[in-house]
């Protein structure tokens, strides 16, 4: 917007001579006058020239996204610049089926659908946190787990007979470890199979029975064998 022409607003503004003025004021209010007007929108425009770099700093901040600055490239979408924890040397993901292997389970059906091998059978020997495990029936093996007559369990599991839901930690060396720890882990009496630990215990064989929360899971042996069938 330019600035009128003080020629222009001389023909808008009236004379103060018109007014009671002492001799000699009507003119210098009118100079005064027509100089502010004249004044008036240069000082407007500049009023808006900080606002460009704050302008500038408000853009910049939007494009931070997530947690990670958005960066363009011509019209291709934004991408997030990955988070310092991702770039973390020690920030690597689980191996795939390790947290399933090592989580909770509720229920016989899943400590059976998750394992590699399901044996009965009781410990040889104990050294140096591993079990020398002698196998006297395979009620489950998955195709790619070797069975020997014994296998190597990576827990101290105690000596009496049980029936072990196992994962394959080490196909080369032939190690199994229990599933969920010792929710992998049924201690026989005859017939009758109980879970190792009521703490660490599912709680039913097919559905999940909230009640038998902190209670030691009894079964038979009859049942775990069927649902070891069920699954081949």
């Amino acid at each position: 917007m330019s600035a009128p022409d003080p020629a222009e607003w001389a023909q808008i503004a009236p004379h103060p001579g018109d007014h009671d003025l002492p001799a000699g004021r009507h003119e210098l209010h009118r100079s005064r006058l027509l100089a502010a007007i004249a004044q008036q929108p240069r000082t407007r425009r500049r009023a808006f020239v900080p606002l460009r770099p704050a302008l500038a700093v408000a853009a910049l901040v939007l494009v931070v996204v997530g947690g990670g600055l958005a960066v363009r490239s011509g019209g291709a979408p934004p991408a997030a610049l990955p988070s310092p924890e991702a770039s973390r040397p020690g920030a690597r993901p689980a191996p795939p089926g390790t947290a399933a292997k090592n989580r909770g389970y509720a229920t016989v059906r899943q400590l059976t659908d998750a394992a590699d091998l399901v044996v009965r059978g009781e410990v040889a020997s104990v050294a140096d946190g591993r079990a020398v495990y002698r196998v006297a029936e395979v009620l489950y093996r998955a195709s790619d787990a070797p069975v020997p007559t014994e296998i190597t369990v990576a827990a101290e599991v105690a000596g009496r007979p049980t029936v072990l839901y196992l994962g394959l930690a080490d196909p080369g060396a032939r190690v199994y470890r229990p599933l969920g720890g010792e929710f992998g882990i049924f201690d026989l009496a005859g017939e009758t199979a109980t879970s190792r630990s009521p703490a660490m215990s599912v709680t039913g064989l097919r559905t999940e029975d909230a009640t038998g929360a902190g209670r030691a899971f009894v079964t038979t042996l009859a049942e775990l064998r069927q649902l070891a069938h069920e699954r081949r």
